[in-house]
């Protein structure tokens, strides 16, 4: 498991840098990412690496399928969550048990 979260971490620091330095709506896709981490934060570790990355990846697809920042003018934020779980799925699928 802990080779799940190392993975989670560094791609979590990896797009919060991204959002920070953000040329459109810098404020939106930190505010995505935040609330990502707080998702991420909230997910079980009790199980297996596979019932915790299926669980990490649902939890993150939904956020991003139903994410809105109204603030944003060029971005809502669900570009910046899909980034992330595209990221998080390649990894996780290809990290080992």
């Amino acid at each position: 498991m802990a080779n799940h979260r190392e993975v989670v971490s560094g791609l979590l620091e990896k797009h919060a840098q991204k959002a920070r330095e953000s040329e459109y709506d810098r404020s939106v896709a930190i505010t995505a990412i935040s609330t990502a981490r707080e998702v991420i934060a909230a997910v079980s570790d009790d199980g297996t690496d596979k019932e915790y990355a299926a669980s990490l990846l649902s939890r993150l697809q939904d956020l991003a399928a139903h994410y809105h920042d109204p603030d944003g003018v060029y971005t809502s934020g669900k570009g910046v969550l899909g980034a992330l779980v595209d990221d998080l799925y390649t990894a996780l699928s290809t990290a080992s048990d």
